[in-house]
């Protein structure tokens, strides 16, 4: 259930421009249920935030902010039990961090909001007792703990704190006289300073909100009014202040809806000539104009006593019974209690004038303003410096001067501008065309599965539901312009052209499309009037010939996409098939060309060995005639007989060395001077010998120019033989070695 008043106006683009989604938002509050803060009745909670924030901080913060469970809390336990089944606070406080971050909300606003809502729940915890000083009872703090938590959590002075809860403030033009508080007065002081912290708090939050989710551009806009139910004294143990303004909200609201359904039904009838019998219904204007009406309204005396000083809630309600004791919708007491009853659309609702005054006089003391203005905390500054000056906006002046009290204007009361608000409500929503959803409570013990059928009869009869009801079925619940009508309907007899406007073609399409009874219809200066089951007759058939003509553009529509689908895959196919042929034709060709490749080198190998075979041949062929040639030359010279040459007597005595290895073990080395060999004549080589190397020889007369050491017996001469002279050669070498 909400517990205060809001309208939601949703903008939503142009459906050409942004297809018709949401652009933006604006959340415009009417009236915060702050009592709820410091009392809930038996079975109610607090508001939820307080839950959700004590089951989903971490055990870190809440730490920090000194927080325990629930139970422990005066302003959370006063209904029983705190938690409500099947809703998981933590699980709903995960979503609103998360809400907080697409929202844009910063970890610092974040944690001065927590710090402000647990301020709340230790400024609760606050007690005091009373003693006497100067024959008079005064209040003092016995819990000094929370006001030092509560200080701290604001950044705010605890001795300021103390005092403003504790004592009243009178300025005179010279000083301020402080006066102790009694134990009642200093409750309701501490409760005032939790009220306006959540209330700025809220406020501070809407704006924000606002800001993140206005729409850039004005649009075309549905707005949504969510309003609390009907309040009655057997829904809460006390009803007060905002019990009345709530139950005057439904009031008006419903006032709004009977001039809507039945007023403006009833004059359209008489505008368009219709002949029709007037329905009564209850008309809630004398219950409006008991509790608003000007000069002598509930509120209005309500208004007029917070100007008096001396005014009290006693004074107030001798006010309302004398004005008002004759009255049929308002009840004195029979007893001399401080009660009045007002007999609403609903029911009858009993109301306790107690501290109605003081609630009503919704003004920040100024001496709590300083305190807050002052704390270090820029966020909670900010929130009192922004309340000050829209109070003082509200005074219009400053002061007015006596002899020795300086006072200030009356600010607005909080009747004054819940009336106002609801004013410029109503206002608006004439200005738009509403739609209106009836909630009905299904009993009043708030217990699911219990449906008590005479709360929901009364609710049903006094929402004025069945009158609605009745009024449509003995009516003509549907009207249209006769262009309209022709507009819609002239497909089913098969016009291409709209006919002129006018009854008797209304009539005559009419006549055409359904048999017609006395009574069913009835033509107007400008609207033809039918009956449910006329209207919904010609709904019928006009939706089975949409159907038909919906069948038939699916058809042409599901054949151009499957045709159009059908070419853009040929498409695709026949580029897909271009693209396999030209792979199959490229890897083709480059098979015959690896093909030809292959065969071109086998041709080519085959030229070139048959060219090498060829010079090799004739190179065999030089080499046989350079052979022959050379042996002719050799032959023609003279021949040196080498065979038989002496060895000299070093190179002989190094091989006579050789043969025996014979190693040499000495010391020392013996120097010997080698014999002089007589040079002989007949041992001397050709001068010519150089002309003659022996690389040539080995590469003329040798079979293979390269040898290495032999390792075993030759099988075959080194040098070129004639085969009679082989044989003899190995036998020469044989027996050699």
């Amino acid at each position: 259930m909400s517990h205060w008043e809001r309208q939601e106006e949703d903008g939503v683009d142009d459906m050409t421009q942004l297809d018709g989604v949401i652009s933006g938002a604006i959340t415009s509050q009417y009236l915060l249920e702050k009592s709820r803060i410091v009392f809930q009745a038996k079975d109610e909670r607090n508001y939820h935030i307080f839950y959700e924030m004590l089951a989903g901080l971490p055990s870190q913060q809440k730490q920090a902010f000194y927080l325990q469970e629930a139970e422990t809390y005066y302003y959370l336990n006063q209904g029983g039990d705190c938690g409500i089944p099947e809703k998981n606070d933590a699980e709903d406080f995960l979503r609103l961090l998360a809400a907080m971050e697409n929202l844009r909300f910063s970890s610092e606003d974040q944690s001065v909001i927590f710090r402000v809502l647990s301020s709340i729940l230790h400024l609760g915890n606050v007690y005091f007792q009373k003693h006497e000083a100067d024959g008079q009872e005064v209040a003092s703090v016995v819990s000094a703990q929370e006001i030092r938590v509560v200080a701290e959590l604001l950044q705010i002075s605890p001795e300021g704190l103390q005092k403003a809860i504790t004592f009243k403030v009178t300025e005179t033009m010279r000083e301020k006289i402080y006066t102790p508080l009694t134990v009642e007065s200093a409750v309701d002081a501490r409760d005032a300073v939790a009220k306006i912290l959540y209330s700025l708090l809220f406020h501070w939050l809407t704006e924000r909100i606002n800001a993140q989710v206005y729409p850039h551009q004005h649009t075309t806009s549905i707005s949504i009014l969510d309003i609390y139910g009907f309040e009655a004294s057997c829904d809460l143990a006390f009803n007060s202040l905002e019990q009345l303004c709530i139950n005057y909200a439904n009031e008006y609201l419903q006032f709004f809806f009977n001039r809507i359904v039945f007023k403006e039904e009833q004059e359209e009838y008489n505008r368009e000539q219709i002949p029709w019998q007037d329905i009564p219904f209850s008309d809630n204007q004398p219950c409006i104009d008991l509790i608003a009406a000007k000069p002598h309204g509930i509120l209005r005396i309500l208004d007029d006593q917070s100007c008096f000083p001396q005014a009290t809630d006693h004074t107030f309600l001798q006010k309302c019974h004398y004005h008002h004791g004759n009255n049929p919708l308002y009840l004195k007491p029979k007893m001399p209690l401080p009660e009045f009853t007002i007999k609403h659309f609903a029911g009858r609702v009993t109301y306790q004038v107690y501290k109605f005054h003081d609630k009503n006089f919704d003004q920040v003391r100024q001496d709590v303003l300083d305190l807050f203005i002052q704390s270090k905390n820029k966020m909670v500054s900010n929130l009192f410096v922004v309340h000050a000056d829209v109070a003082v906006q509200h005074r219009g002046g400053q002061v007015r001067k006596s002899n020795t009290v300086t006072r200030k204007y009356q600010a607005p009361t909080v009747s004054n501008k819940f009336q106002q608000s609801l004013l410029e409500l109503v206002e608006k929503m004439e200005r738009c065309n509403p739609f209106f959803v009836r909630c009905i409570k299904p009993n009043n013990i708030k217990k699911p599965g219990v449906f008590d059928d005479d709360l929901v009869s009364s609710q049903l009869k006094h929402s004025g539901v069945l009158e609605t009801i009745r009024i449509r079925r003995e009516g003509y619940p549907v009207r249209m312009p006769f262009c309209v009508f022709l507009f819609r309907y002239k497909s089913l007899v098969g016009m291409s052209e709209l006919p002129a406007a006018n009854g008797e073609n209304c009539v005559a399409m009419l006549s055409k499309l359904c048999p017609l009874g006395p009574g069913e219809f009835h033509v107007g200066v400008t609207k033809l009037f039918l009956k449910e089951d006329i209207y919904q007759m010609l709904e019928c058939k006009r939706e089975r010939m949409r159907h038909l003509a919906a069948l038939t553009l699916q058809r042409y529509a599901r054949m151009f996409f499957v045709r159009k689908r059908y070419l853009a895959f040929r498409k695709k196919i026949v580029w897909l098939q271009a693209q396999c042929r030209g792979f199959l034709t490229r890897k083709r060709y480059a098979e015959m060309r690896q093909n030809v490749l292959r065969v071109r080198s086998v041709v080519h190998m085959y030229i070139t060995q048959k060219q090498y075979i060829k010079m090799k041949l004739e190179a065999q062929r030089k080499a046989e005639q350079e052979k022959r040639r050379r042996e002719m030359e050799l032959s023609k010279r003279e021949v040196v007989n080498v065979t038989h040459l002496a060895i000299p007597a070093e190179l002989g005595a190094l091989l006579q060395t050789a043969g025996v290895r014979r190693v040499l073990h000495s010391d020392c080395l013996a120097l010997l001077q080698a014999p002089h060999i007589q040079e002989q004549a007949e041992l001397k080589l050709p001068l010519d010998i150089n002309n003659y190397p022996f690389y040539r020889y080995v590469q003329m007369y040798f079979r293979e120019p390269k040898f290495g050491m032999l390792t075993e017996p030759l099988k075959s001469p080194l040098t070129r033989l004639e085969d009679d002279l082989t044989k003899e050669a190995l036998d020469i070498f044989n027996m050699a070695g």
